[in-house]
């Protein structure tokens, strides 16, 4: 199959081929019929301007000779008297040539006919004198003659002219192929995801043009879209990532403790005379870490009932010094030989009491982990702050360490399964606060604070 192109240039061919035929053949037709009246024109201008009425040989051939045309005079009868071209004596009598029927009817007598005399095709012209018919004649072919003449300046014209079309053809044949190699160029572009095309010069015609754009408007939108793609895909190998190290972390946080209770047990079971004092500290063993399974397990329960807005507020006013001094005794009970600071002042606030203690919880007891100092809990009637002098935390990890299951390099919080910050944040905004967090990884400690604005009872 041609291209587009090539059928162009095919068509084009086809179309200058058949104007040639058609003008050569009109050309002819209209310049024979025109020479052809021309020449019965010029006779009967000879014939009019022709004054003889009686034979006069002499001014017969000086006529013929003058004006080039076969000169015949036949008498009244049909003899010929005289014939510039032939002997006289040797032809017919013409009284029933058709040029001298006619002549005999009006001014000027015409036919085109077959000469048997000179064998050849002749136009006459014949007009009636006083005593007889004077005849002019010329041979079709010089008609002929002069119609070629003029089709020949006709085909000169036609030769230049079909010049400028194959000219301008081939012109407008290289854009249609130079822009359909573009448009083929741009497609498969977008065959091997190459999305960054330019068709802004593909102006051969309206049709390219308009397909071009659309092309671009095509190759725009997936490019759009493989970038939203690849932004999804990014994502979801994060989230991937993330759910598996979650996975690995809970895993590895639920092991421990279920590997510490099959051990002791198994060890209770396996020695019938243990000693009490031994079988009361692992049996305090065991205990300890059903809790630790138990606290996580309610802290994704929580982070889930968070998630799914499935927790009502139970607001109360309460003073928020309670809580800090309620979660320094705890945790001091927790964390044997671990010093908690108070420095709370009496601060009314009307929030939900259980969640509040939660975020203080979280709070310190991530504090206490992650700093072998003293913690310092810190409550006045504008904030609440929850101050420790550990390892700090990187810039880039703050900004994210709010996030739901979110870990950083070489710290766990709560747990190594990345949720306390994030129930502490979710708990606040429920609350209508936000939480602050200030740290330095290079000198060490952090701050962890809330504006008290929205939950404070004045007065």
């Amino acid at each position: 199959m041609l291209k587009l192109h090539q059928q162009f240039l095919r068509n084009s061919l086809w179309v200058v081929f058949a104007g040639f035929v058609i003008t050569m053949a009109v050309s002819f037709f209209f310049a024979k019929k025109s020479q052809t009246e021309a020449s019965l024109k010029s006779m009967q201008n000879i014939l009019k301007a022709a004054t003889i009425n009686t034979i006069d040989i002499n001014y017969l051939q000086q006529l013929a000779k003058k004006t080039g045309v076969r000169v015949t005079y036949i008498d009244k009868n049909g003899t010929v008297i005289y014939d510039s071209l032939y002997s006289a004596k040797k032809m017919e009598n013409h009284i029933s040539r058709p040029e001298i029927i006619k002549a005999q009817q009006r001014a000027f007598g015409e036919s085109i006919r077959y000469s048997h005399t000179l064998k050849k095709e002749l136009i006459y012209v014949a007009k009636a004198l006083k005593n007889g018919y004077l005849r002019v004649a010329v041979t079709q072919k010089s008609v002929f003659d002069k119609a070629l003449i003029i089709v020949a300046k006709v085909l000169v014209f036609f030769i230049l002219l079909v010049v400028m079309l194959l000219y301008f053809s081939s012109k407008i044949n290289a854009k249609i192929a130079q822009d359909a190699q573009k448009i083929d160029n741009a497609l498969e572009s977008m065959l091997n995801k190459d999305f960054s095309i330019y068709l802004g010069d593909v102006e051969c015609c309206q049709e390219f043009k308009q397909i071009s754009k659309k092309i671009q408007k095509v190759a725009k939108k997936l490019k759009k879209r493989r970038k939203q793609k690849e932004r999804y895909t990014k994502r979801l190998k994060e989230v991937t990532k993330r759910q598996s190290d979650i996975i690995s972390a809970i895993s590895h946080e639920f092991k421990n403790p279920v590997a510490a209770i099959v051990g002791y047990a198994q060890t209770i079971k396996d020695t019938p005379d243990l000693n009490e004092k031994l079988k009361d500290k692992f049996i305090n063993k065991i205990e300890s870490n059903a809790n630790k399974i138990s606290n996580m397990i309610d802290t994704l329960a929580l982070s889930i009932k968070l998630e799914n807005e499935s927790i009502a507020l139970n607001r109360q006013e309460f003073n928020l010094a309670d809580i800090a001094k309620s979660t320094k005794e705890m945790l001091e009970q927790k964390y044997k030989g671990r010093e908690i600071i108070l420095e709370c002042e009496e601060v009314k606030v009307f929030a939900d009491r259980n969640m509040l203690e939660n975020v203080f919880i979280n709070l310190v007891e991530n504090a206490l982990k992650y700093s072998e100092d003293e913690v310092i809990i810190k409550c006045n009637k504008e904030r609440a702050e929850v101050i420790d002098f550990g390892v700090g935390i990187d810039s880039k990890d703050i900004a994210r360490i709010k996030e739901k299951f979110y870990r950083v390099d070489g710290i766990s919080w709560n747990n190594s399964i990345g949720m306390g910050l994030y129930i502490v944040d979710y708990i606040l905004k429920l609350h209508g606060l936000e939480l602050e967090i200030k740290s330095d990884s290079q000198k060490g400690g952090s701050v962890f604070a809330f504006e008290l604005g929205e939950v404070r009872v004045e007065g």
